[in-house]
Parts: C-alpha cells; structure tokens; sequence
C-alpha cells in the first residue's frame, strides 16, 4: 500500500443525537508535526461533508474510525446472503435505515429480521456469548494484549459500538456512491489508486502500545505524555479536551506511526497473516492488530 500525505483519526458515535461530543475528529501531516482537533466537526454527516472536501484536494488521506465495517460472517450470511461482501451489507443496512438522519441505523436493528440478533436492553440474553460472536481481527486484538472490543450485536448501554458501526457503514455506502474510486475502504478494496483509504480503528490499541494501559487520556498534558512514543511534537495547551478528543488524537498520530516515512507501508499492516478470505471480504479488520504475528 502506498503511503500518505495526511492522517485523520476519528472517535466516532452511533447516538441518536445529531451533534455530539462523542464524535470528535483529528489530523495530522506526514512527519513529526503534532496533531490538531477540528473542533467544529461533532456529527457524523459533518464528517461526511469533511470526508467529501478531503477527495478534492491533491494528496492521499489515511482514515481511522473507531467503528466497525463489518461483523461476524456466520451472523451476517444470514442477515446478507451466503456470499455477501461488505459492501452488500452497507447496501442493505441503509436501506433498512434510509429514514433516519444523519446516519442513524435505527431502521435497520428495530426491523423484525435483524433484530433477534442484537441485544438492545435488559439482561444478557441467553444466546449472546461473545467469544462465539467475535470477528477474526477482535480475537486477535485479545490475543495481541491490545484490549477486549466490544461486540458489535450488543446495541444497550454505554459500553456499546454496534450503533456506531451500523452507522459508520451507513456512511460507507453513501461515500462510495459519491466519490466511488477516489475512496476506498480496507482492507475490502484496492486502494492504489484512492485519494482516501478508511480503516477501522481501535483507540485502546495505541495507548496499550505505548504503556499508557487501559485509562483514557484526559487532558492535553497527559496526552503530551503519550505523543512522544509515536515520535510526535508536543501539542499546545490551549484549552479542555474531552476523551473523546484525545482518542481522536492519539489515533491520528498512532496511523502515521504505524505508517512509517517510507513510501510504502510495512506488509505485515497491509496483509497480516492471519486475515482469512472471510475477514477480508465481509468482517473487516483493525488496522495495526496483528502486524507483530
């Protein structure tokens, strides 16, 4: 894969909610330069609009969201058809969903199909297990000592993504249809050619990679703290953040970190090993979780 001129990371929400707190959006450049928060961006048809701006400028853009393309294939067969593709089930979840906002999936999980499979209140159902339910690259991010990612079926409290990830595919398929091959999303296109390449992301797994342990990051000083090991500059102290901001941060500088300075990046973050045809196709994968296998 070819490298890039610029990173975004993005802590991103499945609320109901248009604007909030919980959406936050970082860049920065190639280099060593510290990362900056677009502060005004907090909804997530903002971030498509900014999506949107970035295919119209001339240089390729790393894109991490803390948010699922995809969810375990066996569950999604049945959702999606024998030998769908991650972009059949954007297709389908936007349909399902096409009268919610801002890229609300409410649509899709309260339908009578697709309901059954996700927990949305209550105790834990008798069918939920989530080691029975994790996707290839979840498993392996355990495996890595990177965290334990929630599962994308749990859809109640606050210790939830699949909203979000129903969402972020919402957003895939209306990208897709607007800039079609300017953008592509890994690891289930090429990308050698796209202005944009977004990837999911796991925020925990940079701060567990530099120490930092499973704590958020609070404040710009203990950030300052944390951008040093993937050979960033210090940030100004120039007011609050939020955690969702710091992951937002972090995340920007961990992607170019693990990007390096060459002209392309290392094959081990590209193709890990052990990413099955099943991953690659319809799961999707963490962009860093396995690159030490």
């Amino acid at each position: 894969m070819r490298n890039f001129d610029l990173f975004v990371g993005i802590d991103w929400s499945g609320s109901k909610a248009i604007n909030t707190k919980s959406i936050a959006v970082a860049e920065c450049l190639q280099g060593g330069s510290a990362p900056t928060l677009l502060s005004d961006i907090r909804s997530r048809a903002s971030v498509a609009d900014y999506i949107e701006s970035l295919a119209q400028q001339n240089r390729r853009v790393m894109i991490g969201i803390d948010a699922n393309f995809g969810y375990f294939h066996k569950v999604g067969q049945r959702h999606f058809g024998t030998n769908y593709q991650a972009q059949d089930q954007w297709r389908i979840v936007n349909e399902y969903a096409r009268e919610d906002d801002n890229f609300y999936a409410g649509g899709f999980f309260n339908h009578a199909k697709f309901a059954p499979d996700f927990w949305q209140t209550g105790t834990t159902p008798d069918w939920f297990n989530a080691d029975d339910l994790r996707r290839q690259t979840e498993s392996q991010c355990i495996i890595d000592g990177y965290g334990h990612p929630e599962s994308p079926f749990k859809i109640c409290y606050t210790k939830q993504v699949g909203k979000g990830g129903l969402a972020v595919q919402r957003m895939a398929h209306y990208l897709k249809e607007k800039l079609g091959d300017k953008m592509a999303v890994w690891p289930f296109e090429d990308n050698e050619n796209a202005k944009i390449v977004m990837s999911e992301i796991y925020p925990r797994q940079f701060l567990m990679r530099c120490g930092h342990g499973t704590t958020k990051v609070k404040s710009l000083q203990d950030l300052n703290k944390v951008l040093p090991y993937f050979k960033s500059n210090a940030m100004r102290d120039e007011g609050d953040v939020t955690d969702h901001d710091t992951d937002a941060l972090v995340s920007a500088a961990g992607l170019r970190y693990l990007c390096g300075q060459e002209q392309t990046i290392p094959n081990t973050l590209v193709r890990p090993s052990m990413m099955t045809e099943a991953a690659r196709r319809c799961e999707g994968w963490i962009f860093g979780v396995g690159d030490k296998a």
